[in-house]
């Protein structure tokens, strides 16, 4: 039996085995698992809804930038650049930015920004390692949007 390729979508909890967008030889599989050697060295039955069949190529973050002072507004627009080209933006917020946001706009009972990333402080580390965690879990597409 020739053995299959199969490329990492997302980490999940296995980011001492996994990185994604890295391909694993598939040594064994069950109806919803694959056996496949980690990033660690050790073989690990890893379910197959964090892998897409084939050698595949996805677009990973190659960087972002902000343009905007955190100290002068409540949201602050960040933009991403994909390795495929493709370019992305999302609004970045701390919860006291966000409760000051709502003392201004009484008017306001509530809103969904599916685009909104709630960080404890906003500072390069913090955007960094919040985006690479996304982007690791392939939830960086839905927690932005395109830009036109």
């Amino acid at each position: 039996m020739a053995k299959s390729i199969v490329t990492c979508c997302s980490v999940g909890v296995y980011e001492h085995a996994l990185k994604r967008g890295n391909q694993y030889i598939v040594n064994n599989e069950s109806d919803d698992k694959y056996r496949i050697t980690g990033n660690h060295g050790r073989l690990v039955w890893i379910a197959k809804a964090y892998f897409i069949e084939g050698n595949i190529t996805l677009p990973y973050l190659k960087e972002w930038k902000v343009e905007d002072n955190p100290a002068e507004l409540d949201f602050i627009e960040v933009d991403l650049m994909f390795s495929d080209g493709s370019k992305r933006w999302c609004l970045i917020t701390t919860p006291s930015k966000l409760a000051d946001y709502f003392e201004k706009q009484m008017y306001r009972l509530g809103f969904n920004i599916r685009h909104l990333l709630i960080l404890k402080e906003i500072n390069y580390e913090a955007i960094e390692k919040t985006l690479r965690y996304l982007e690791a879990q392939d939830e960086l597409t839905d927690a932005s949007r395109a830009l036109e």
